[in-house]
């Protein structure tokens, strides 16, 4: 799955130097009991993007969520937001709302007390407080369920009463902890798309945390992979996906097949790698900063290979095994081969014919073989 695409003849904010960031970190850092949490982060986020911050349990992420909302104060650095230096604000007098993980409803308020909550905090006139509540019920389709009770609703309901609570207080920047969290996979899968339509339909920044690689490619415009503490890679889905920039976001974004190798020839068009591990030779067409005879592993997704029982024409990006094992996973299937090396390459195959009517089974001798464009040279 992926966000649907947007003009590609329109210049992104992020590709364009003279924009300005809408939320702007400088340097930031945080340690608890002398461990670095957030080490040095900087990042520039664009008004009416869908960032997401992405890595594993205790990478920070959290935190730097924590401190853009004012519950954390980092031990060094600046945060700006629309210009305005933030850094020293308490949580209450930032434009910035947080969606927790647990939703946090007020289980003796109504939906529509739980949303009007945080307005009557702020001494809101009546009247507008009734006109926002309605229009925050409309955008995340609540009007009928107005009445009831936190304990009264599903799981993805009570999801959409705290997104109606947070965006009724029109903030500049909504926070939004592991979101979907709590719900099944196919009302994820579902809410995934509602929040995204509902987010461009608003125009609010979003920044969201999660650890989900699919939910992150999904919803964001950009997202940045974290780290200890660290943000390794900020990119769009597509850039962190098909070129990452280190082995480590290569393996935390799917699955990758890598395989090591000494550089013997580094060209302007293209670096050839000589593989004992394929017993053959690697060509990839993209430049990279390795001289000849340094040790670099090439990259290639499991989709990216193509599987066949006769040899292809080419020499180069091309080995042969046995099929080892074959997950199914209903749309396709991930063929485990075995190669002379004693090394697993995977292949995902689409599943274009029902299994006992294909050519490939355990046990069949295969060749594996990929396009030069699609393998990646990883040299940190």
């Amino acid at each position: 799955m992926a966000r649907r695409a947007k003009n590609s003849q329109k210049m992104e904010p992020w590709q364009d130097l003279a924009a300005k960031p809408y939320i702007q970190l400088e340097g930031i850092s945080k340690s608890f009991r002398g461990m670095l949490t957030v080490d040095d982060v900087n990042l520039s986020i664009f008004q009416g993007e869908f960032f997401s911050l992405l890595g594993p349990s205790g990478c920070g992420k959290t935190t730097l969520l924590r401190i853009l909302a004012g519950f954390e104060a980092p031990d060094e650095g600046k945060i700006y937001i629309d210009g305005i230096d933030v850094t020293h604000r308490p949580a209450y007098d930032r434009p910035v709302n947080m969606m927790f993980q647990s939703y946090a409803l007020f289980p003796h308020m109504t939906v529509e007390q739980n949303i009007a909550f945080g307005l009557k905090q702020e001494r809101i006139p009546k009247a507008e407080i009734k006109n926002r509540v309605q229009e925050v019920l409309h955008l995340v389709q609540m009007e009928k369920f107005a009445t009831r009770y936190p304990h009264q609703l599903s799981g993805g309901q009570r999801q959409r009463v705290a997104l109606a609570r947070s965006l009724v207080k029109r903030p500049k920047l909504l926070l939004l902890d592991e979101p979907l969290a709590a719900l099944d996979k196919r009302l994820r899968e579902e809410t995934q798309f509602e929040l995204v339509n509902i987010q461009e339909e608003v125009g609010v920044t979003f920044i969201m945390v999660t650890h989900d690689q699919e939910e992150a490619m999904t919803m964001s415009t950009r997202l940045g992979v974290m780290d200890h503490g660290r943000l390794r890679q900020i990119g769009t889905p597509n850039e962190i996906y098909e070129y990452p920039h280190s082995e480590y976001v290569a393996d935390f974004i799917g699955s990758m097949n890598k395989f090591e190798g000494n550089v013997v020839e580094n060209e302007k068009e293209y670096v050839l790698v000589d593989s004992p591990e394929i017993g053959g030779e690697l060509y990839v067409t993209h430049a990279v900063e390795a001289p000849v005879g340094s040790y670099v592993k090439v990259a290639i997704r499991p989709e990216k290979v193509m599987m066949t029982t006769s040899a292809p024409s080419s020499k180069r990006n091309m080995t042969k095994g046995i099929v080892k094992d074959i997950g199914y996973l209903g749309d396709v299937s991930i063929y485990h081969v075995e190669l002379q090396s004693g090394k697993i390459v995977l292949a995902t195959q689409p599943n274009l014919v029902r299994l006992a009517e294909r050519p490939v089974t355990w046990e069949d001798q295969v060749y594996l073989s990929w396009r030069a464009e699609n393998s990646i040279v990883l040299t940190s």
